[in-house]
């Protein structure tokens, strides 16, 4: 009789499934994939109709979804037949998705005849009987996946709060950057990274494109951010690498020179997963980044990261060998339209002669005229207007620095001192004035008519009076500044005073914008041209204001030159 019983006894060849998710909260001992392996082989040893297949592990993956390596193969042998029996430790280490487990549990394994075994759960498909016993597949999946979710929506509002206070919450610090030994929620700068993004950001300044950037560092040895991690020891993985050794390339210069954490700011928040279920990210909207000003120390000074992004936006498509950018690339305008001067090259017996010409009248000749210019000439002329406006700015921060011009100076911030003072108390006696009108409404001596009408009348004497206020204080503070040679404005132009050849770095610095006229006059319109007038304004009693004068350049090609200052 025994021996009837063994033969019709069916054998079952299993698969014991271990998984382990640093993701989903699963830190207990208990749940170590050693102590799930050691529990569920003592259950099998009570098992004699259970022969072990082979253990599939799944150790930092989440059981939210199913795109983990060794549950998939063993669905493989699931549906190859290899298998017909499926152990877990619970419900929970087989998924956390009760969709989506409810669909293999109740559906593909019944379907294929497969044996399922929860041990903890005393869950075992063959000794499920009625309502009642197949209910608890639900429910136990309903109840991992909602713990599931209640610790994705604590971990999203625990990393939401960090964010708001300045805390650093990703993975890897960015290039240039190291997190603090102290506080992993804090960046500090990394020298050697440091160095290098500075050089990035002078050479863009210099006029080298993103790919000369690159080709550069690549040249020189230097390691690309993906090396670095890894040479700093991190355990850095990226889907984009395509060399066994990561280089640098135009698109990682271009995001390191656009990046504003390298001036102190962070903004964090810029992807988000609409949920714990969908593993991928999407883009956030940029009024719902969440931006920390100051939040580490800066790399990059305001001003010239500024001045980067504005050259990024200009068309340097133009460039020399060597990946320079042509000087005036991105700078050059049609003084009628409007519109950019692209840079052709005419060849005239091997000789190549390059030219600027107007975009908008090569597209439609009939919008623009022609605004022929060569580019040699062109650059001549701008170098001369250069060289003219720095020694003007020279002449009057001298002439700024005799006494005559000090003694002037400090008169007239002395009057406008006073002008200000006047129109300080002038808008405290109307303010007072305002006070008693509303006294004397609430005591019931004036009616609502007169105070609605006196009050608008002092409101705006007392807008005209703060306008006043402003507009002095502005004079006041030109002047102060005048009084001072040594304005960080000024010194930009100081720094090219001994200016040969036309540099990229001198005129982005420097250059708003290049004017191209028909006749082939062209007009230079400098940066800082207001701060520039006001030192005129200070100094035109004693030097003759040459900014305005059109002068005749050395060079053929170009006709006129004038630079404006207003």
């Amino acid at each position: 009789m025994h021996e009837l019983q063994e033969t019709n006894t069916k054998k079952y060849m299993a698969d014991v499934y271990l998984r382990l998710s640093k993701e989903d909260g699963d830190k207990e001992e208990s749940d170590s994939i050693a102590n799930q392996r050691e529990l569920i082989l003592d259950f099998l040893k009570s098992q004699p109709d259970i022969q072990l297949n082979k253990i599939r592990i799944d150790d930092g993956k989440s059981g939210v979804d199913f795109n983990r390596p060794s549950f998939i193969e063993m669905i493989e042998d699931v549906k190859a037949g290899v298998v017909n029996c499926v152990i877990c430790k619970d419900f929970s280490r087989f998924s956390r998705n009760y969709i989506e487990a409810g669909k293999y549990i109740q559906v593909l394994f019944p379907q294929s005849g497969v044996r399922f075994i929860a041990v903890t759960d005393n869950y075992d498909s063959t000794k499920v009987q009625g309502y009642t016993g197949n209910i608890i597949v639900p429910f136990k999946n309903i109840i991992n996946d909602a713990y599931c979710a209640d610790i994705s929506m604590k971990v999203r509002s625990h990393l939401d709060i960090k964010r708001k206070r300045g805390d650093f919450v990703g993975a890897f610090a960015v290039f240039g950057y190291i997190k603090c030994n102290d506080n992993k929620n804090k960046l500090v700068i990394d020298d050697f990274a440091a160095d290098v993004v500075r050089d990035i950001y002078k050479w863009k300044m210099e006029g080298i494109s993103a790919q000369g950037i690159a080709d550069k560092l690549n040249v020189a040895g230097v390691l690309s951010p993906m090396e670095y991690k890894r040479f700093l020891g991190l355990r850095y993985n990226t889907t984009f690498k395509v060399n066994s050794t990561a280089k640098w390339q135009s698109v990682t210069i271009k995001r390191i020179l656009t990046n504003s954490v390298y001036i102190g700011i962070l903004e964090q928040g810029k992807r988000s997963k609409p949920n714990y279920k969908i593993r991928k990210s999407n883009d956030v909207a940029k009024d719902k980044w969440i931006v920390t000003p100051d939040a580490h120390e800066p790399i990059i000074d305001k001003a010239l990261f500024g001045r980067v992004q504005e050259v990024l936006t200009q068309d340097t498509r133009a460039v020399e060998k060597g990946g320079k950018v042509f000087p005036l690339s991105g700078l050059i305008v049609c003084a009628d339209c409007g519109g950019a001067m692209v840079r052709k090259t005419n060849t005239k017996k091997g000789v190549r002669y390059p030219y600027y010409v107007c975009r908008e009248h090569r597209a439609n000749k009939d919008f623009c005229t022609t605004h022929i210019i060569s580019a040699t000439g062109c650059e001549k002329g701008v170098l001369y207007a250069l060289q003219l406006h720095i020694k003007s700015i020279v002449d009057a921060q001298k002439v700024l620095a005799t006494a005559e011009n000090m003694a002037y100076s400090k008169d007239a911030v002395k009057k406008l001192t006073a002008r200000l003072d006047a129109k300080q108390e002038e808008v405290k006696r109307n303010n007072d004035f305002r006070l008693s009108l509303y006294e004397s409404y609430r005591d019931g001596i004036l009616p609502m008519a007169d105070f609605l009408s006196f009050k608008a009348s002092y409101d705006q004497k007392i807008a005209d009076a703060e306008t006043a206020v402003a507009g002095l204080q502005v004079e006041i503070d030109a002047l102060v500044a005048g009084e001072n040679s040594n304005n960080a404005w000024a010194d930009k132009f100081r720094e090219h005073i001994a200016l040969k050849t036309l540099e990229r770095k001198a005129v982005v610095e420097l250059v708003e914008k290049v004017s191209v006229h028909e006749s082939g006059r062209i007009e230079v319109r400098f940066r800082y041209h207001d701060e520039y007038h006001r030192l005129c304004e200070i100094s035109k009693s004693s030097v003759d204001n040459k900014s305005d004068e059109v002068v005749q350049p050395s060079s053929e090609d170009c006709s006129t030159v004038r630079t404006e200052v207003a």
